[in-house]
């Protein structure tokens, strides 16, 4: 929990200073983002948060991510790194990750998003991989 209120005001605060794009997403979490573009790339930074309640999982997922793209004109490409950490009960545990994705626009406000995001978790004992699909507003 600590770490999505400190992910979210990163993200806020960052976003605030200099970001072109700042964004909200759903999946089967909620996620926050801004992003400054140059040209036909783009840097920013992302704060999630997975509840367990979301399709009955085992721990609450909180990730904080730096985000590059590159856009091709009708898809973007994605490439991210980041820490993550699961909440499960009394127990936590931390580790990092990394993903690929693309991003599709559908309306002036609202993209797509398809990503495969790999959590390396030395300490939980396994490492896990999540495929989603998002509903992207951008502000």
């Amino acid at each position: 929990m600590k770490l999505s209120i400190f992910a979210a005001a990163f993200v806020v605060a960052g976003a605030a200073a200099q970001a072109q794009d700042i964004y909200a997403g759903v999946a089967a979490s909620l996620f926050l983002g801004g992003n400054y573009e140059l040209g036909t790339f783009a840097i920013g930074a992302e704060a999630e948060y997975g509840a367990a309640a979301t399709f009955g999982g085992d721990y609450d997922t909180a990730r904080l991510r730096l985000i590059g793209s590159y856009d091709f004109g009708t898809v973007k490409a994605l490439a991210s790194l980041g820490g993550t950490r699961y909440d499960a009960g009394a127990d936590a545990f931390t580790g990092y990750n990394y993903g690929i994705g693309v991003q599709v626009p559908v309306s002036n406000a609202l993209d797509m998003r398809g990503e495969i995001i790999r959590d390396m978790m030395d300490d939980y004992g396994t490492n896990v991989t999540t495929t989603r699909i998002a509903a992207i507003y951008s502000f």
